[in-house]
């Protein structure tokens, strides 16, 4: 496994090589692209071939966070990787995702770590089987996808000349909180735990009455791993009802999701929440409102929904998730470039 600090020192170092050359991701994206085309040139024939996928593959929107063993991923798992092939893959998520992201993501991936040992099971908890897969060729100038995913972490690019989208992005933790061991007591989605418990812990009576749409957790997440989601009816509280500072902990909730991402990466979704009527943005509670109980919120707005559910191994066990309306897997970043080009 390739020393996470190095790999940070890494894209600073190749961040610094790019700006000195005239280009920036956030003007094309070529980093993001050679790094792309510099894993997929490292890969054999047969392995290109289990990698490589028809842009318009239904392959492309059929996801889940379940472990390797639960649910057949597509794509090449680290697992099936030299050394060399797995330092390229991880270049390739460092220019997408952010520092604190890319980070959060090692983290999670290295619970698996943790649940092989606690379960004596390291066939089913392994932390080499995360897979990436590519849909169309990288290039600067035409219309490509590409996934990472595995258990409790499923990300979703799609690059067009013009923008990225990365929804549906899903992050979860097993456990929450970590019980015993060296890491005692680490959270690793420490600020999505830590912030929905403080806004709904600041609610009146009044407004815990509009916010709580159940006295129960679901269980999971409503929308789990559908290829496309839709508005979901019977919601909390509006953003228009909180007060000021609840306003300002909302926002940090939802900002939160973009924050993962390098800034390019979220520029798109930034400007789907520019666009967005937050007046009529809810928040919504299910369940009890303290740590190591069942719990879980949505937020929803007109193009956008985030749900955090917390009710598996009493309330320690975290699966959170950004979802778009129209922009799931790119679709309509996907139909404004056809559009552009005259398909």
């Amino acid at each position: 496994m390739v020393h996470l600090g190095k790999l940070l020192r890494m894209k600073k170092l190749l961040f610094i090589y790019f700006l000195a050359c005239g280009w920036t991701m956030a003007q094309d994206s070529f980093d993001a692209v050679s790094l792309a085309t510099d894993l997929l040139n490292s890969l054999s024939t047969p392995q290109k071939e289990i990698v490589s996928f028809d842009l318009e593959d239904p392959a492309k929107s059929r996801w889940h966070y379940l472990p390797h063993d639960s649910f057949a991923r597509e794509g090449l798992p680290l697992s099936d990787m030299s050394p060399a092939q797995i330092q390229k893959t991880y270049a390739l998520l460092e220019a997408y995702l952010s520092e604190s992201g890319y980070k959060k993501m090692h983290q999670i991936i290295d619970l698996e770590n943790y649940l092989a040992l606690v379960e004596n099971n390291p066939v089913k908890r392994d932390a080499s089987k995360y897979y990436i897969a590519f849909y169309g060729t990288p290039n600067r100038d035409s219309l490509w996808t590409w996934s990472f995913e595995g258990h409790h972490i499923s990300l979703n690019f799609t690059v067009t000349p013009e923008a990225i989208a990365f929804a549906p992005a899903f992050w979860g933790s097993n456990p929450g909180i970590v019980p015993d061991g060296p890491e005692k007591g680490k959270i690793v989605l420490k600020k999505d735990h830590n912030w929905g418990l403080k806004l709904v812990q600041s609610l009146s009576s009044k407004q815990l009455e509009q916010a709580l749409v159940s006295s129960k957790t679901y269980g999971e997440i409503l929308t789990r791993n559908q290829a496309a989601v839709e508005f979901i009816p019977n919601n909390g509280i509006s953003f228009l009802q909180l007060k000021t500072n609840q306003k300002k902990q909302l926002k940090k909730i939802i900002y939160l999701h973009l924050d993962r991402m390098e800034k390019p990466v979220s520029q798109k979704a930034q400007q789907l929440l520019e666009n967005e009527d937050w007046n009529n943005i809810t928040f919504s509670w299910a369940g009890k409102m303290k740590k190591l109980k069942a719990h879980y919120y949505r937020i929803q707005g007109q193009k956008f929904l985030i749900e955090y559910d917390n009710s598996q191994n009493n309330g320690n066990h975290i699966h959170a998730v950004w979802r778009e309306f129209d922009g799931d897997f790119g679709k309509d970043l996907i139909k404004e470039h056809y559009l552009k080009e005259g398909h």
